[in-house]
């Protein structure tokens, strides 16, 4: 009998162990959303973070509500959108603010959401791009977008409570709650509602002169300055900027990409940090080649100045270098990822040598996507910094990619390069759909006499780290701690396909904290350089922290595969966090 009973009991349990372990292995697995990344929204929000709006396309819907600086209303309102939020965002729903004032900046509606609490992002469409897009006339308005095609489900009050001068203490009218719950059960949005109460929102359209914008007059210079360096026909855009025609054509296109800040390609937050080589395109100028258009596209008078721009030159830039290498000739497949291709060579000069440009050629623009070339001896920095070299990384010489594939040295500065010493060239290529292939150049320049100061490189980085199936927001951190005071020149984050963000700061010896840049929407495809306007100085004792945020999920289209676990490695399909950096040492 008290056998019988044992059996009953355990096979009862093993059951409910079955069941368990069913239910777990039953879960949801995530799954793609198809989007046509129409309409793919993007803005930086109040507290420098970077929101493009097809990254939440797994939600029911995107909850937009309109904020303004100094509005009684929104203040007033504040409080029942955070309850809504509280209350919805774990049943699916995205929740923003956005505020489109002419007359607020980032910082000050920063300092209105610390002075008031906000804890949803406002979103800054400092442009006024959005509220063209979406007509924002109003504060105080709520509107919900389709989370995949980005189309208006719903605008209007979040609920009757406010008024202008006037606020009741009994809600009879629930709109946005009641919406909310039809989206849920899927059925159709048919709450009646009422125009918003708030604050009116001065358009820049309605200031901007009603002169229709032609292409010769306003847009042509525009794009002779920002675009036609990659757009040309020798560039690396897969189309030429050649003349009107070709603009014309790809006019929807242009407007569908500057719209969600996929181009110009310049991943580092304009307000953080000054450089050299900047790409971003002023609000002004984006709101005139978007006007012109959505205006008709009219051509206007005169020649066309994208006519008159020559293909890009493969001569070289700063004329004959003192040494050129031809490297081998590589193949490349139609498609695929294409692993990392090396080659070595070592140099024959007859002294030690001072590198004080470097000039990377590639064969075939279309196929290289960036080189790194270093050489294959024991660092040469290491009294700067309180750490052990690491090779590869520390001993980097040249960085090219994109359209930058000139490194010039400061002025009196040099690289130190032994005779005999042995470089290393590392190439990643990208696939175009035929088969290429590629005979890339490097063309060295010397200093004749040894230059005041020696230019050094270093990489802060991680290795140590793991990156779980489908997360997130994955942050893994780096350090290093400054032995002698030095001057930064040049920086360069870099991670691989799950990388989203890259910020680096700075903690000064008095304990002061500084963000020196911010990558907030790191692209893999854009591996750059960023050229500070003035040197960086960092005196003895500050701190370099790197941080990488790494989205291993389906909502980042440039991950091949988030269902498996990332580590450091040298490949693509791997991942790395690194800082790369020239500096000086400063006595």
């Amino acid at each position: 009998m008290y056998n019988t009973f044992y059996f009953i009991l355990i096979n009862k349990y093993l059951l409910l162990f079955l069941v368990f372990i069913l239910l777990i292995s039953c879960k949801e697995t995530p799954k793609p959303v198809s989007d046509s990344r129409i309409n793919d929204y993007a803005l930086y929000d109040a507290k420098d973070d970077f929101h493009r709006f097809s990254y939440y396309n797994n939600n029911k819907a995107i909850v937009l509500f309109v904020q303004g600086n100094g509005c009684p209303i929104v203040r007033n309102a504040i409080s029942d959108y955070q309850a809504i939020v509280e209350e919805y965002q774990e049943k699916g729903f995205k929740f923003f603010m956005i505020n489109s004032n002419i007359q607020d900046n980032r910082k000050s509606i920063k300092k209105e959401a610390d002075s008031y609490g906000f804890k949803i992002p406002v979103l800054v469409d400092s442009a006024q791009l959005i509220a063209d897009e979406l007509d924002i006339k109003i504060t105080g308005e709520v509107i919900i977008l389709h989370p995949t095609k980005r189309t208006i489900l719903y605008r209007g009050p979040i609920n009757d409570r406010l008024d202008y001068e006037s606020q009741k203490d009994i809600i009879q009218k629930k709109y946005l709650r009641n919406t909310l719950d039809l989206i849920l059960s899927n059925k159709e949005i048919t709450e009646d509602t009422i125009p918003a109460k708030g604050c009116i929102v001065t358009r820049l359209s309605s200031t901007e002169e009603k002169d229709h914008l032609t292409y010769t007059k306003d847009i042509a210079p525009i794009l002779a300055d920002r675009c036609v360096k990659c757009h040309n026909e020798n560039g690396i855009a897969p189309w030429s900027m050649s003349n009107y025609n070709l603009v014309n054509g790809w006019s929807s296109m242009m407007k569908e990409v500057l719209i969600s800040k996929r181009m110009p390609p310049w991943s580092a937050d304009p307000e953080i940090g000054e450089f050299e080589n900047s790409l971003v395109l002023e609000d002004s100028s984006l709101r005139k080649v978007i006007r012109w258009i959505n205006e008709g596209r009219k051509y206007g008078e005169g020649i066309d100045t994208l006519e008159t721009i020559k293909p890009v030159s493969f001569e070289w830039k700063s004329g004959v270098p003192d040494t050129i290498i031809n490297l081998k000739t590589e193949k490349i497949p139609a498609t695929g990822i294409v692993p990392y291709r090396f080659q070595r060579f070592t140099l024959d000069l007859p002294e030690n040598k001072y590198l004080k440009a470097i000039e990377i050629q590639p064969g075939n623009s279309k196929v290289v996507h960036h080189i790194t070339l270093s050489k294959n001896r024991k660092p040469q920095f290491i009294h700067a910094f309180n750490r052990d070299e690491i090779k590869h990384i520390d001993s980097y010489i040249a960085f090219s990619a994109s359209e930058n594939n000139s490194t010039e040295f400061p002025e009196n500065t040099g690289y130190y390069i032994e005779k005999d010493v042995q470089l290393t060239v590392q190439i990643h290529y990208a696939t175009t759909g035929k088969e290429e292939i590629d005979q890339t150049n490097i063309g060295l320049y010397f200093h004749k006499e040894k230059p005041k100061k020696e230019i050094h490189s270093i990489g802060t980085s991680s290795y140590d780290f793991k990156i779980p199936p489908f997360g997130e927001k994955v942050s893994v951190v780096a350090t290093d701690t400054v032995a002698k005071n030095i001057k930064i020149y040049f920086l360069s984050p870099h991670m691989h396909y799950r990388g989203k963000s890259s910020t680096i700061t700075v903690e000064y010896p008095n304990g002061e904290i500084e963000k020196i840049i911010s990558v907030a929407d790191y692209n893999f495809n854009w591996q750059r350089f960023y050229k500070f306007k003035e040197p960086l100085f960092l005196p003895k004792g500050s701190i370099i922290k790197v941080e990488g945020v790494f989205d291993n999920t389906f909502q980042n289209p440039f991950n091949p595969d988030p269902d498996q676990v990332l580590q450091f490695g040298r490949q693509s399909i791997d991942e790395m966090m690194i800082a790369f950096y020239n500096y000086t040492i400063e006595e």
